[in-house]
C-alpha cells in the first residue's frame, strides 16, 4: 500500500501530509501525529502498515509552521533539531491542525469514525486532540510530558480529560526515563478519576519497553513491545491480529 504527499490547508497554512488511501473497507480512518523527527521514514512506512490493514491514513505534521519538510533521522543532532521545532509549537495550533485534517478526512470519507494515533510528541499532540469532537479514539503511545503544565496554555494536557468523549488509550514502557513513575502514577490516577470503570481512559504500560519501543528504526524498538501496541491498535480496528 503506497502513500503519497499531499497538501492540506489550516485557513492559508499549507502542511504538507503523507495519505495513503486503502478504500472503503474499514469504518476507520487515522490521522497519525509524528515524532519530534517529522513525517520521517519510519512514520510514512508505519502509515502504509496501517493501510495495509484497510485503515486510510493521513500523517499530519506538527511542524508546517516552522519546519514544514520536517524530515530527519534519529542521530542526536536530528534530535536536537527536532526538539527546538518541538518547543516552538503550541496547544492552539496543534487544536488547529488536527481540525484541518478531520475535515479534510470527512470530506473523503464522512461516514468513517476517526482515530488519532501519536508517536513520543506526537502522543502528546494526540492527548490535547482527543478533546476535540468527533474523535471516536486515540493512542497516545509514549506522550510525554502530559501531566506538565504547558507554557503556552499554563494547563497540562491531561487536565482535558472531562472534555474527550471518545476512548484514550496511553500506552508506554515501564523503562521510559522520558515518563518518570511518578509521571505514570499521575497518569492512571487521573484516568481513575475520570473514569472509575476503565471502560473509556486504558492505561497501558508494557513491562521492559523503553521510549521509541514501537519503531524500528530506533536503538529502543522492542519487538515484543510493538506487537503489544500494534495489536491494540488491530483490536480497536476490528482486525485480526497480524
Amino acid at each position: 500500500m503506497k502513500g503519497e504527499w499531499t497538501t492540506i490547508y489550516n485557513a492559508e497554512l499549507p502542511l504538507r501530509s503523507w495519505w495513503v488511501d486503502s478504500g472503503n473497507k474499514s469504518e476507520y480512518v487515522s490521522i497519525v501525529l509524528p515524532e519530534v523527527f517529522g513525517i520521517n521514514n519510519w512514520i510514512r512506512s508505519f502509515s502504509e502498515k496501517l493501510a495495509s490493514q484497510n485503515v486510510p491514513v493521513l500523517a499530519l505534521p506538527l511542524y508546517g509552521r516552522t519546519a514544514p519538510i520536517l524530515d530527519l533521522g534519529y542521530g542526536e543532532k536530528d534530535l536536537k533539531f527536532g526538539r527546538y521545532h518541538k518547543n516552538l509549537t503550541t496547544s492552539k495550533n496543534i487544536i488547529e491542525d488536527v481540525s484541518a485534517a478531520i475535515n479534510w478526512v470527512k470530506e473523503k470519507y464522512p461516514k468513517k469514525k476517526i482515530s488519532i494515533i501519536g508517536f513520543c510528541f506526537g502522543g502528546h499532540a494526540a492527548l490535547i486532540a482527543s478533546s476535540l469532537k468527533g474523535i471516536e479514539s486515540s493512542f497516545c503511545f509514549y506522550g510525554a510530558g502530559v501531566t506538565a503544565l504547558r507554557t503556552d496554555t499554563n494547563f497540562a494536557p491531561i487536565d482535558l480529560l472531562k472534555k474527550v468523549s471518545g476512548k484514550l488509550n496511553f500506552i508506554c514502557g515501564s523503562l521510559d526515563g522520558l515518563i518518570p513513575l511518578e509521571d505514570r502514577l499521575e497518569i492512571k490516577k487521573r484516568f481513575k478519576e475520570v473514569d472509575p470503570l476503565e471502560e473509556k481512559f486504558i492505561y497501558v504500560e508494557v513491562e521492559g519497553a523503553d521510549h521509541g519501543f514501537m519503531c524500528n528504526e530506533r536503538e529502543s524498538f522492542n519487538k515484543d513491545a510493538s506487537l503489544i501496541g500494534w495489536n491494540l491498535l488491530m483490536k480497536e480496528f476490528n482486525q485480526q491480529n497480524s
